[in-house]
């Protein structure tokens, strides 16, 4: 049976961030219904699409700066920081506004980053940027409006 052949309760999870309150409790991540997240994204325009990609894009960018700025690096580290990469790579070819991708392609690719990335041990920081892009994204959010 090949990967894409696993029943979903099998499959593994990716989880929200944990949230740290002043008063000292700490709540921690809740699982990422990547299947309802990746539907309501298909159906996203594709503005809010780009911004939904993007802020995978920036967390995992704060993903290489915690590998490489928290010493020491290791080989480990190094080949973490490569595939991260490779996923920024993917990411910010898609949202080039004159050769777009389509929606299915763009769901795609992110359920591609989220296999990378229990492969080669990023899925916290995947699970915590698809929940945080969900959440400005899929709801009834708006950008704010300049002046």
């Amino acid at each position: 049976m090949n990967k894409n052949d696993a029943p979903k309760e099998t499959a593994r999870k990716l989880y929200g961030p944990t949230v740290e309150y002043a008063d000292g409790r700490v709540v921690p991540g809740q699982p990422v219904n990547v299947e309802r997240v990746l539907t309501q994204f298909e159906h996203l325009d594709a503005d809010t699409r780009s911004a939904f990609l993007c802020i995978i894009a920036h967390d995992l960018t704060v993903a290489i700066r915690s590998v490489v700025f928290d010493p020491p690096v290791t080989e480990t580290g190094l080949e973490r920081v490569k595939w991260i990469n490779e996923a920024l790579h993917r990411l910010t070819s898609c949202v080039n506004p004159y050769k777009r991708w389509s929606a299915r392609d763009e769901a795609m690719l992110i359920r591609g980053i989220i296999e990378n990335s229990f492969e080669h041990g990023f899925d916290g920081w995947v699970g915590r940027a698809i929940a945080v892009a969900a959440g400005n994204t899929t709801g009834a959010k708006q950008p704010v409006q300049s002046e």
